[in-house]
């Protein structure tokens, strides 16, 4: 048989195609995969290692009411390096009919009627089914109905929830806070799916081969965030503790060994700032780990916040003279970030990430490098609005706390702006596999226990 004959852009030296790519836009290197096999796979590279934000449809945001919008679907996605919006032809049906619960390693994780789970890349367009959740909610039955809402039915076991209907964000408020990957299903991998759910008091853990979900035995619930590395589980709880879960590898058999449990001192600087301003507001916190460093970051979220961010009170919005209240959207005031001296075992702070960014919100919190990706900004914090539990007080606003926050002057700037503070479903970040870098290897054996 007769071989191939190489086109002449296969015959391109690889060093020369590879520093015209790196100049390309989105566009461009799409357009540039369609050539041959060998500027695909090149291509491909560079498609996947820019940061994204999900974004749902502008038209349905700002034409909308508030009032019906668990119909709404993501439409479009926002490229940080090229500060541009690249909206679908045509929404796929995960997008508008599913909750999304989870971003990791470049996959989102959805969860569709009949509480079933499953990831999807929006890259590659590939979808992967996970066993049903319904046990473990403690659901009988989960339908969506016209509305867009889900219509419940609790297993004698769920004492936890008795509400019959829900909206996609009470979804995430009450029973899937988080889902996050322990591998790269694109990579073959021998990938693990992490939950945290049931308000927080549960992590379960499914694995790629098996047809179950494991409930991993805590000791510290509720817990603020989770994050994976190196097949092991970290568990960030209300109490400050760490708690750590060694998954196997491979040699995964259905047992889940806890291998570290400490409970650590809550920062000062954080304490006393959250008792100056009791009653204005809550905290949010996130597990990162970054350049060998596991880090602690504080959220401050303003319960009425002006536009000039003056925090405010409930009773502050209503005056004597007007008859409708004032409105100001909750709003994120400020961040601290500390890292995790292991030998003292307590938060340090940390003035500057130096040419890091940290990207937090409901996807699996992570910190990378910026020097490869213009326009995406040092030392700076990006977020979007993990705030489940008052998204849909109002019709006014939801899904609208997202910004870009720099440590250095603790000033905020926009991402991506809406005509209306009510967007739904919420944005969420879709940060590759690619882009992270093998960083905590220390830390793993530097935790107790973790040898």
């Amino acid at each position: 048989m007769a071989k191939r004959r190489k086109s002449l852009a296969d015959q391109v030296p690889t060093e020369i195609f590879w520093s015209i790519f790196n100049k390309l836009s989105f566009i461009d290197l799409i357009q540039a995969k369609a050539v041959c096999s060998s500027w695909n796979l090149a291509a491909e590279e560079f498609v996947t290692k820019m940061p994204w934000l999900m974004l749902p449809s502008k038209k349905e945001v700002e034409e909308g009411d508030g009032a019906f919008v668990n119909n709404n679907g993501y439409n479009g996605f926002f490229n940080l390096c090229e500060n541009r919006v690249y909206n679908l032809k045509t929404t796929p049906m995960e997008f508008r009919e599913s909750c999304c619960i989870g971003s990791s390693n470049g996959w989102l994780v959805f969860l569709e009627h009949k509480a079933v789970p499953f990831l999807f890349n929006p890259f590659k367009q590939i979808k992967i089914h996970l066993p049903s959740v319904d046990y473990l909610l403690g659901l009988k039955k989960m339908e969506r109905n016209e509305d867009g809402e889900y219509e419940l039915d609790y297993l004698k076991k769920n004492q936890r929830f008795f509400f019959k209907v829900c909206g996609k964000q009470q979804v995430r408020e009450c029973f899937i806070q988080k889902a996050i990957l322990s591998g790269k299903p694109d990579c073959n991998e021998n990938f693990g799916v992490v939950l945290l759910c049931n308000n927080r008091e549960e992590i379960a853990y499914h694995q790629r081969g098996y047809n179950s979900w494991t409930v991993i035995d805590v000791s510290h619930p509720p817990y603020q965030d989770i994050i994976c590395y190196k097949n092991h589980i970290y568990a960030l709880s209300d109490n400050n503790s760490i708690e750590v879960w060694d998954l196997g590898g491979r040699d995964y058999v259905g047992r889940i060994v806890k291998k570290s449990d400490i409970v650590l001192p809550f920062p000062d600087k954080s304490h006393t700032k959250g008792n100056s301003l009791r009653g204005f507001g809550t905290s949010k916190f996130y597990l990162v780990e970054s350049c060998d460093d596991l880090l602690l970051i504080v959220r401050f979220i303003g319960d009425y916040v002006d536009l000039d961010g003056t925090l405010l009170t409930e009773w502050d919005l209503l005056t004597e003279t007007c008859t409708q209240p004032k409105i100001c959207p909750y709003r994120t005031c400020f961040f601290h970030v500390y890292k995790l001296d292991f030998n003292e075992l307590k938060w340090v702070e940390v003035e500057s990430l130096n040419d890091r960014a940290l990207f937090l919100g409901g996807n699996q919190s992570v910190s990378v490098s910026v020097q490869s990706f213009p326009n995406c900004e040092t030392n700076s914090i990006y977020f979007t609005d993990d705030c489940w539990q008052k998204m849909e007080e109002d019709y006014n606003y939801g899904g609208h706390d997202m910004g870009i926050y720099n440590i250095k002057d603790e000033s905020f700037k926009p991402i991506y702006e809406f005509s209306s503070d009510k967007i739904q479903p919420p944005p969420c970040w879709i940060i590759p596999s690619s882009m992270l870098e093998s960083q905590l290897g220390q830390c793993v054996a530097s935790l107790p226990g973790c040898n």
